[in-house]
């Protein structure tokens, strides 16, 4: 990959945590000796004051999922285009812009593309101001192959698939291990994600089969489950940084589950599970198989009633948790699997264009 020397990059992504994709983004064009700009705004209250308060609230509702704070932003972007003249402008994720943002950059010679990792057509996410966006950009790179059809189907001229990946800095095994780290983080299952009424099934199986065993405990972290049942579930706070990394090594093994209303064929924690050292239980799919092409079956599930099975042998066989472990490692501790990897294929499309 021969990337440009120079290339005035403005990336338009969310910096306002570490695990956030503009932060991975970030760190990456660090290991790529790359200066970039980075430029945000979202209805997250951390942007946007308006929405801690009803009104702001139901303002964003009727603006189509737009905070007070979203006219203002778009004025402060395009005076920042208009002083950088970025080469290339990267926004990330569902983020609406002016369509007179688009028209500015390409003026004065820039090209304008999106790292896409939500479907925006899903419910939760849709946006009708941005699914009116989605023409107008040179390149959409997606997580998710199943949407290149449909993107193209709305006009989107040229796009590509790009995964998720993991960056070593923030992912990686949480050595030395300590009693009280053990203590904490250990458990027989683990499950990390947002709450959703399409999960709860592969969590019963899973807890049906450390019932059985008489194994425990299974730990829940993530947000949005009130109103969820989880039986047989800890419910934990949302883990960050090596909290993040600790939750999965000490389990003995962490579910790697899909979201069918979004798509998903692979997740960001589809690489990061190996990459910290966790054993990994994956839901089979193509992308997961060819993700992990050392793993035996006896990795993957399928069904509800197939990952209790699957979760019923992994909690008493210590040498298939180890095997687990030991693949998943091998494969995503590689450098393709990183996000400067991945900020590398983005300007290795650039570059290809100038």
């Amino acid at each position: 990959m021969n990337l440009p020397a120079t290339v005035r990059l403005l990336l338009v992504a969310d910096t306002s945590v570490p695990e956030a994709l503009g932060s991975k983004l970030l760190q990456a064009a660090e290991k790529l000796k790359l200066q970039l700009r980075v430029s945000y705004s979202s209805p997250a209250p951390f942007y946007s004051p308006s929405m801690a308060k009803l009104p702001g609230k139901i303002f964003y509702r009727l603006a189509d999922r737009r905070s007070w704070e979203w006219w203002e932003y778009q004025k402060k972007l395009l005076r920042e285009i208009e002083l950088l003249q970025p080469q290339l402008v990267l926004v990330t994720g569902i983020l609406p812009l002016n369509p007179e943002i688009f028209s500015v950059v390409k003026a004065q010679g820039g090209l304008v593309v999106n790292w896409l990792t939500d479907d925006p057509w899903n419910p939760i996410h849709k946006r009708r101001c941005f699914l009116t966006n989605l023409p107008l950009y040179d390149h959409i790179f997606s997580t998710k192959k199943a949407l290149q059809h449909r993107l193209r189907q709305v006009g989107v001229l040229s796009t590509s698939w790009l995964p998720f990946a993991n960056h070593p800095d923030l992912h990686h095994s949480p050595l030395p291990l300590t009693a009280a780290d053990i203590i904490k983080f250990s458990s027989a299952i683990t499950f990390v994600g947002t709450g959703a009424a399409e999960r709860l099934p592969w969590l019963r199986a899973a807890a049906a089969a450390a019932e059985d065993r008489r194994v425990g405990p299974c730990r829940l972290y993530g947000a949005s489950w009130r109103g969820l049942a989880t039986p047989g579930w800890q419910r934990m706070q949302v883990v960050r940084g090596d909290d993040y990394c600790k939750a999965l090594y000490h389990a003995r093994f962490v579910l790697g589950l899909l979201r069918a209303s979004n798509h998903d064929r692979s997740t960001d924690r589809s690489y990061e599970i190996g990459a910290i050292g966790a054993c990994g239980l994956m839901q089979d799919s193509d992308e997961h198989r060819a993700l992990l092409p050392d793993y035996p079956d006896e990795g993957f599930f399928n069904t509800p009633e197939e990952l209790q099975q699957r979760c019923s042998q992994l909690l008493i066989d210590d040498d298939l948790c180890e095997h687990l472990r030991e693949c998943a490692a091998k494969v995503l501790r590689r450098p393709e699997h990183t996000y400067a990897a991945r900020l590398g294929s983005v300007l290795q499309w650039w570059a290809d264009r100038r």
